[in-house]
């Protein structure tokens, strides 16, 4: 059971570095728009979109917020927050209802 444990937290891990990275990427057309329409970061890019985009859309209700002259989107960052906290929650109920500590 210990396994089972261990791969949800791996999984999780990885989920919460891949909204991450969602996040990152989408702001590198800002900064290098060369290398944004790279064709490897495309890829990428498409890649993360049909993986994060289903799970940070359920946070879009929470406004952008205008920081100087840009908008910030913090949907991402409430999708990592509840993510974290409910994942946590989730291996440490499983670990004690399994008995493994």
């Amino acid at each position: 059971m210990e396994l089972l444990i261990q791969v949800l937290a791996t999984f999780l891990t990885i989920y919460t570095i891949c909204v991450f990275a969602w996040v990152l990427i989408s702001w590198l057309p800002m900064i290098s728009p060369s290398l944004a329409y790279n064709e490897g970061v495309t890829s990428i890019r498409r890649f993360l979109d049909s993986v994060v985009l289903p799970y940070v859309r359920l946070f879009r209700f929470i406004p952008p917020v205008r920081v100087g002259g840009a908008m910030i989107d913090l949907s991402s960052l409430a999708a990592i927050l509840v993510l974290s906290i409910f994942g946590n929650t989730l291996i440490q109920l499983l670990a004690t209802a399994l008995g493994v500590e």
